[in-house]
């Protein structure tokens, strides 16, 4: 698995193909730091070179500079409006967002985070032992942050919320039992396993049921720079085509992956009310398939 030492050699390095002269040099300015440094922005840094390389000979050669810039999720749009300093970032689907910048429609990681995974106090596990129905979920409480797109998901379909003001807050309330379950993706648990590992008397990872809910995660363009959209997503449906997502997938999220297909747990579907209606059908080709109870 590449390391953060690759992470900047991907992203700070401008990187030039040069198939045609015929063709002008494409500025693409991105991806902005969001803070979070962990694999995904290696994994979607190398998505996007891979993108562009793949349509070297249609679109011609490709400079990407890297932007100076800590970017909030309110930042990169406000940057993306302008499209003076950024040309493409990545954001789960925003209903806010919509027709502000071009959404390239290709989902960047097959609905992996779509599979929510739950951390509890080991005090629960009895009790957690016995949901063994959709509507028995109902009966515990769920910690979420403010303005969390899954608060509202669960919120919609008549979960019990409680919410804390970050992360840190949220794993202290756990602790606390001010709420029974923390639901997180399947990435987020292994980066945060060390973190509850060392209480582990205290907190486990519920392995009896789950949550899908379609949280896709797309490339944003600047609408000053509509053929790096088109350009991105005749990328990506390669990488798609010839298997290099997967390749680049399992380089990068394999552990991930195994959770999420480990036999025996219990998968309840939640449709995520943010979304379009047709959001979900469209993308279906490209999702990991898994059986899943319908509610």
């Amino acid at each position: 698995m590449a390391g953060f030492g690759v992470f900047r050699q991907l992203t700070l390095i401008i990187c030039l193909a040069f198939p045609s002269i015929a063709h002008s040099i494409e500025r693409v300015i991105g991806l902005p730091d969001m803070g979070k440094r962990d694999i995904r922005q290696v994994y979607f840094t190398r998505v996007m070179i891979a993108a562009l390389d793949n349509t070297n000979a249609e679109y011609g050669p490709y400079e990407i500079i890297k932007p100076n810039l800590t970017m909030s999720s309110q930042r990169m749009m406000a940057e993306l409006t302008t499209g003076d300093n950024l040309s493409v970032g990545i954001s789960s689907y925003k209903p806010t967002w919509e027709g502000q910048t071009l959404i390239v429609p290709v989902p960047l990681i097959r609905g992996l985070a779509s599979y929510r995974l739950f951390l509890a106090k080991t005090s629960q596990k009895e009790k957690l032992l016995q949901a063994i129905s959709f509507e028995n979920l109902k009966t515990f409480s769920f910690g979420q942050g403010h303005g969390w797109s899954t608060a509202k998901i669960l919120e919609d379909h008549d979960f019990k919320v409680v919410y804390g003001a970050n992360y840190q807050g949220l794993f202290k309330m756990l602790l606390a039992n001010r709420f029974d379950l923390f639901m997180r993706s399947a990435h987020e648990i292994i980066l945060e396993k060390p973190l509850f590992d060392e209480r582990e008397d205290d907190i486990f990872v519920v392995d009896t049921f789950a949550l899908y809910t379609y949280l896709p995660t797309y490339f944003h363009v600047t609408k000053r720079q509509p053929a790096l959209a088109k350009r991105l997503e005749d990328g990506l449906n390669i990488m798609y085509s010839t298997g290099e997502i997967d390749s680049l997938l399992t380089e990068y999220f394999t552990e991930a992956i195994e959770i999420i297909l480990q036999p025996g747990r219990k998968i309840y579907r939640l449709q995520n009310t943010n979304l379009k209606p047709g959001i979900y059908e469209r993308d279906q080709p490209y999702l990991i398939k898994l059986n899943m109870d319908n509610n």
